[in-house]
């Protein structure tokens, strides 16, 4: 019978050390934790891409993007994406473990929502006035996307989040830049991603290597983009 450790062997051994000034867990009440997408002319940044780049597809899904920090295993921290304190707030959320069987140090990234509404677009200003509540909405569920520090492409840490019990987002893969438009018509059309309240499709580089060459600047992420 596999251990714990030799179960997410893969994913503890490629968790960076994470020092105080570059966790966003350390942000000031009021500081912008979360990076935004990447803004401009969607095609012309799929023009820059070598022939057969992996594009990892995604829902953008409507609601409040959360952070949450694991210390040894147990629920240390999480913030709203004002790096306001909700700790107490999400630990009421179902879909969010107080416990994980790994005891490094994890920093997660993802979205609170309500699956009971598919097409309100509105939703996000109920989710922003957990900020000092004592208890999260019954109905929120949470959709884990991302780890923070974290040498593993994007499809990896979907798969390693899966692992640890949190719900992540329905994908598709294609390195074919003309699969684009259709599958964002295949949206619009109701066919993909409909049991997410989402207000668009989220475009990443699967390649964490690309990733970091990419890079971002001090408000959006170079290598992910949205549309609608």
């Amino acid at each position: 019978m596999q251990t714990d450790n030799e179960r997410f062997e893969h994913l503890i051994n490629n968790l960076q050390r994470i020092t105080y000034e570059e966790s966003i867990f350390n942000y000031t009440s009021g500081q912008k934790a979360f990076l935004s997408l990447g803004k401009g002319n969607i095609h012309e940044w799929l023009e820059t891409l070598l022939p057969n780049t992996r594009l990892i597809l995604e829902p953008k899904i409507i609601g409040s993007k959360i952070g949450i920090q694991y210390m040894n295993g147990k629920l240390n921290k999480a913030i709203n994406e004002n790096s306001v304190d909700i700790t107490e707030a999400v630990r009421y959320v179902s879909s969010i473990p107080n416990n994980l069987q790994i005891n490094k140090r994890i920093e997660i990234q993802g979205v609170l929502y309500d699956d009971k509404n598919t097409t309100d677009k509105n939703k996000k200003k109920k989710y922003l006035e957990i900020d000092h509540a004592q208890t999260a909405p019954k109905e929120q569920n949470f959709c884990a996307f991302h780890i923070f520090h974290c040498k593993i492409n994007q499809c990896q840490a979907l798969q390693e989040l899966k692992k640890l019990n949190f719900e992540v987002p329905q994908t598709e893969l294609t390195k074919y830049i003309s699969d684009i438009e259709i599958y964002r018509q295949c949206w619009k059309e109701g066919k993909l991603f409909k049991t997410y309240p989402a207000n668009g499709i989220v475009l990443k580089i699967n390649s964490r290597k690309l990733q970091k060459f990419l890079g971002e600047n001090n408000l959006s992420i170079h290598w992910a983009y949205s549309i609608n």
